[in-house]
């Protein structure tokens, strides 16, 4: 399928905002999936197209947070491989999954990590704790962080919108640290899923390698502006937009 000039401009600007937002907040499949369904690619062929088209922006976000990252190896060694596991196990159902099916349940999914992107700051100050009581760097979190990083994975290859607020909140209940510290884990772990996903989802025949290659390009931009972006745009406009995008586009898809 072939896409006009103003498709591919759509999706590059896309792809810079959903980096920039997934470095600063998460949520930026919530901008990229509508620009690609606007500019004329199918629900599932956009899904998967996002899904490797995205993961430098995810790298980006990661190196922008390596300082947060240093006393965190052992952390991220430990549970890495099941984040992995589970994002191969949700790329292979994204592939089993036929076009109409996935075209009925985008809605769906698209309004669950909208409300998911709208409550996150509650997440967030719900699992505030008192750094008074002393941060657990060492940590890695045992089996039930192991467990949810394999499901967050799952989804993370099936979907993706949501998994860092996902990620966030379990990483809050399980490990005690800074957000700081999760964020930086968060990012890393992204990529280890997007990764993992993308050397599956590959061999599809639906991935567009012409978007593949721009939203690679745009959304590495994206990702290393978003520690900046995070710093001087107030995190409520990047919240209300990104959910007006996700509301206008599963409401469209469920009238049409």
């Amino acid at each position: 399928m072939e896409l006009e000039l103003g498709g591919y401009l759509l999706i590059a600007l896309a792809a810079v905002g959903g980096g920039a937002i997934n470095a600063a907040a998460g949520g930026g499949t919530l901008i990229t999936f509508p620009a690609m369904l606007a500019a004329g690619m199918s629900p599932l062929a956009a899904n998967m197209t996002s899904s490797i088209g995205m993961l430098f922006g995810t790298l980006g976000g990661a190196w922008s947070y390596r300082a947060e990252l240093r006393r965190q190896r052992r952390r991220f060694v430990v549970n890495a491989p099941f984040a992995a596991i589970g994002g191969a196990l949700g790329a292979v159902l994204l592939l089993l999954t036929p076009s109409d099916a996935f075209t009925d349940i985008v809605p769906w999914l698209v309004l669950a990590a909208a409300a998911l992107f709208a409550v996150q700051p509650l997440i967030a100050k719900r699992l505030k704790r008192d750094p008074a009581d002393g941060f657990d760097t060492e940590s890695s979190g045992g089996w039930s962080t192991k467990a949810s990083f394999v499901l967050i994975g799952i989804y993370g290859s099936y979907f993706g919108a949501g998994i860092g607020v996902m990620m966030l909140a379990m990483l809050g209940l399980l490990i005690h640290d800074s957000l700081q510290h999760h964020n930086a884990l968060k990012n890393i772990v992204a990529g280890v899923i997007n990764g993992t996903g993308a050397v599956i989802l590959a061999f599809s025949p639906l991935v567009h390698w012409g978007v593949v290659l721009l939203m690679l390009a745009a959304s590495l931009v994206g990702g290393l502006a978003g520690g900046w972006l995070s710093r001087r745009v107030p995190s409520w406009v990047l919240r209300v937009i990104v959910i007006g995008f996700a509301l206008g586009v599963a409401l469209t898809m469920l009238l049409v």
